[in-house]
This record gives structure tokens, C-alpha cells and sequence, in this order.
């Protein structure tokens, strides 16, 4: 109950925000604007109350026809995504004025100042400043409202469904010949949801297995937060092929469900196998290559245990891949002598601004130093995924999701 406030009042407050901002700036226009009002002051009404009700309800359809995705649920995604940035923009920027204006208002409170601040505010020059300082603030609300619904309606729209196919090769120092140009397919963060619909899943099953790898690797949030949730994506990951087999791990929000047991079993009966700190020895061409998987950990400790738990000793003379859902934990991969893990979980940071170099500019980059690529610590590499789902919005901006091919050869 405590959760579902927070979650109004920080959706409301925002929302608040922008229908007084909205009505003061309406109640100075003309009548022809003010006409406005009524249309507006309706959706703000519509969009709150069925948000209040979304919060206190908490529904989970799992299987909404398109139509109703994209003309109900869409448009109220929309409308919150954008209000909540336009809002967070313009308190950041009443925060960043405020010392300013208290400072000018001190000074016009003190008779010794007074004179000098009026008589500056009524020079001409002041006043045309002052104008054109307000037409311009007025132009950038406008540009920020235009950019706000624009950019979060492409991300809806087209951003979380260009999907990117990309294939890197990794060199791992003592892997055999024989192992060489064995192919693994990495799919992670699926987030199966009213986002992430059967139909959805099987392009992407599609699309996998149209790129001829050995082994396919499933690195966790298989579903958003619903256990059943978990069964569209065994029917459309049931049809998901490899050689070598298919095989994944469970992510936090496998453990939202609080039912993470029959999550890895519906899995596990659609044909991905689910590694719960354990380990795999496969075979090809006569050479040996462990796959190892850990559940979600939260934790440093957490992780390394886990890991001791699925690397066993005897086995640790064979090239290994680790899955490992979060990739905050290279540290403990590489102390183990690891050499390469495959995790998912930031989704690239979803939104993200610009790269510079190897540095993913995104708010995701202020809690995981890896957010997205290849990483390396002494003979360890970790690649991190975008992963093809999303979560909390359906919106990825300048962040495709990823499949990806993965080709392994002897450093």
C-alpha cells in the first residue's frame, strides 16, 4: 500500500506541476487560446483518474489485441512519460532560479538597494532584455513540449522495435582449435508483458534462429514481474533452436514473481534450461567448453558464492562462459578465472544521450560502470547486452534492443 502512494505522488505531483504552469500561462493569453482550457483540463482529468485507478487496481492483461495497445495503453504511456520530463525540466529549472530571485527580492527589500534595483529594472534596456528573455523561455517550453511528446513517441513507436543484429568476435586465451568459431546467441532481458507479447517474442525467436548459432544463451528477465507472465514466453521461446542446446538464467524480475521456481520450470519445459549455480560441460569436436549459470544476485558476497557454487573445481581446467544476469560482478568472474560472461539487465540504459568513446552517456551509468559492450579484467570479458525488452515504459531512445551473435576464438 505504502508503494502504491509513493507511485502516485510521484506521478501526481509532476502532473499538478504542469496544470497550474498550464493554467497561468492560458489565463494571460487571448480568448481565442483560452479556448484551449476546457479540452485540456478534460484530459488532464481523464489521464489522472485512470492512473489512479491503474495504481489502486494494479491490472495485468497479458494478452491485449494490438488495437487496444496502441490506441489505450499508448497514448496514456505517452502522456505520462511526457508531462513527467517536461515537469522534471521545469522544476530543475525554478530550483536553478531560485536562489537568484530570493537574492533580487533581498535586494529590493533593503532600503539601501531599493533605488538601485528599480531604477535598473526600469532602464529600457532592462525591460527589452527582460522581453526577449521571456520570449525565449516561452519558445523553449514550447521546443521542450514539442520534444518531449515527439521523442517519447518515437521511442514507443520505433525505438524498442529496431531491432539490432550484431556479431562480435571474442578471443579466449586457451581455448582449443577445435573450439574455434563456436557461435553463441545472446538474448536477454525479455520482460515478457503487455510490452513484450507472444507475437513480439516470436520475431525475435525468429530472427535467432535465422542467426545459425551453436548454443543460445537466455540471460534472465524472462518475464516483468507477473509469474504467469512466463507462459507466452515458453510458447514462443519453445521454438528457439540450437545444436548445442538453449540455455539461460533467472533475473530480478523473475524473482519479482516471488514464484522463481515455476518460472525456471515452465522454462525449462519449453526447452531452455535454466542454470540455478550450476554448470554444463558440452562437447564439440572432441574438446570440452563449460557453461555456467547463476541466479539474480543482489550482492557482491551474494554473487561470489553463487559462483563457488556453480564452478566446479574439477572442471576448472575447461574454458568457461558464465551467465550472470547482472553484470555488475566481473571482479568476482575474474578472480575465478572466467573467461567470458554474458549478462543483460541495464538494457543499454534504455535512454541514452550520446558515446563518447567506450562511455555510455545514460542515467543507467550512474548505478553500473557497465552499461553496455565488452568489458575486460585480466584474462576475464564480459559482454553486456541491451537485451530486447523494456521496463517501467516501452521506450528506448538511441538504444535498440540487441541480439547477438557471438564468436568465440583462441586468443
Amino acid at each position: 500500500m505504502l508503494t502504491r502512494l509513493i507511485l502516485a505522488l510521484v506521478l501526481l505531483v509532476p502532473q499538478a506541476y504542469i496544470f497550474l504552469r498550464f493554467r497561468r500561462w492560458v489565463n494571460t493569453r487571448n480568448r481565442k487560446l483560452q479556448r484551449l482550457r476546457a479540452p485540456v483540463y478534460l484530459l488532464f482529468a481523464l489521464s489522472n483518474l485512470l492512473m489512479i485507478g491503474v495504481i489502486a487496481t494494479q491490472p495485468r492483461p497479458t494478452n491485449l489485441s494490438a488495437w487496444a495497445i496502441y490506441s489505450l495503453v499508448y497514448p496514456f504511456l505517452l502522456w505520462h512519460s511526457a508531462t513527467f520530463i517536461i515537469a522534471l525540466v521545469l522544476l530543475s529549472a525554478a530550483i536553478v532560479k531560485l536562489p537568484f530571485a530570493l537574492a533580487w527580492k533581498g535586494l529590493l527589500a533593503l532600503r539601501v538597494t531599493r533605488p538601485t534595483i528599480q531604477s535598473i529594472r526600469e532602464h529600457p534596456r532592462a525591460q527589452a532584455f527582460d522581453a526577449s528573455r521571456r520570449v525565449f523561455l516561452r519558445r523553449g517550453v514550447y521546443g521542450l513540449t514539442a520534444a518531449s511528446f515527439g521523442g517519447t513517441a518515437y521511442g514507443m513507436l520505433i525505438g524498442r522495435n529496431a531491432c539490432d543484429m550484431n556479431e562480435r568476435e571474442i578471443l579466449i586465451k586457451g581455448l582449443p582449435q577445435e573450439l574455434s568459431g563456436l557461435a553463441i546467441g545472446l538474448v536477454t532481458d525479455v520482460h515478457s508483458s503487455l510490452y513484450m507479447q507472444k507475437r513480439d517474442m516470436d520475431e525475435y525467436v525468429r530472427r535467432m534462429n535465422d542467426f545459425g548459432v551453436d548454443i543460445v544463451i537466455v540471460a534472465g528477465d524472462l518475464v516483468n514481474g507477473n509469474v504467469n507472465e512466463v507462459h507466452p514466453f515458453a510458447e514462443a521461446f519453445s521454438r528457439l533452436k540450437a545444436p548445442m542446446g538453449v540455455y539461460g538464467v533467472l533475473g530480478n524480475h523473475d524473482f519479482y514473481t516471488q514464484q522463481p521456481d515455476k518460472i525456471a520450470r515452465v522454462a525449462m519445459e519449453a526447452g531452455v534450461r535454466i542454470l540455478r549455480d550450476e554448470s554444463l560441460v558440452l562437447k564439440r569436436n572432441g574438446s570440452l567448453i563449460r557453461i555456467a549459470g547463476v541466479d539474480d544476485a543482489g550482492t557482491n558476497q551474494l554473487a561470489a558464492q553463487k559462483m563457488d557454487v556453480a564452478l566446479k573445481q574439477e572442471e576448472n581446467r575447461l574454458p568457461t562462459v558464465l551467465v550472470c544476469h547482472r553484470p555488475y560482478f566481473l571482479e568476482e568472474a575474474a578472480d575465478r578465472n572466467v573467461g567470458l560472461v554474458l549478462s543483460g539487465h541495464t538494457h543499454g540504459g534504455q535512454v541514452v544521450f550520446g558515446r563518447m568513446g567506450g562511455t555510455t552517456m545514460t542515467p543507467a551509468a550512474l548505478y553500473s560502470p557497465y552499461v553496455w559492450g565488452l568489458y575486460r579484467k585480466e584474462q576475464t570479458q564480459m559482454y553486456v547486452s541491451r537485451g530486447i525488452g523494456t521496463v517501467a515504459v516501452p521506450i528506448r531512445i538511441n538504444c535498440p534492443p540487441e541480439l547477438t551473435r557471438i564468436v568465440l576464438r583462441p586468443a
